[in-house]
């Protein structure tokens, strides 16, 4: 059975959060910008390759899947259950 792994799940929502503190820091200090950048661009690398739909490929929203780390969710796309381990 296909699935998405909890732990792409979580190293996404953490790349997320370290990209806002490093956003907003990089007001104060600009270094802090590319930092930014880096973990953005790490982001958007892992949503492309990991956390697609396992059935279909489509794309969900991070938020959709922490929900589903915890709850029953379908596919947006082609409405099979999401399995996250």
């Amino acid at each position: 059975m296909k699935f998405i792994s909890k732990k792409y799940v979580n190293l996404g929502f953490i790349l997320i959060v370290l990209f806002g503190i490093t956003l907003v820091g990089g007001f104060i200090k600009r270094p802090l910008f590319f930092i930014a950048a880096i973990f953005i661009l790490s982001y958007i690398v892992l949503d492309r390759k990991k956390l697609r739909c396992p059935n279909c490929g489509g794309f969900e929203n991070l938020d959709r899947l922490m929900y589903a780390k915890n709850h029953v969710f379908h596919c947006m796309h082609c409405g099979e259950k999401i399995n996250i381990k």
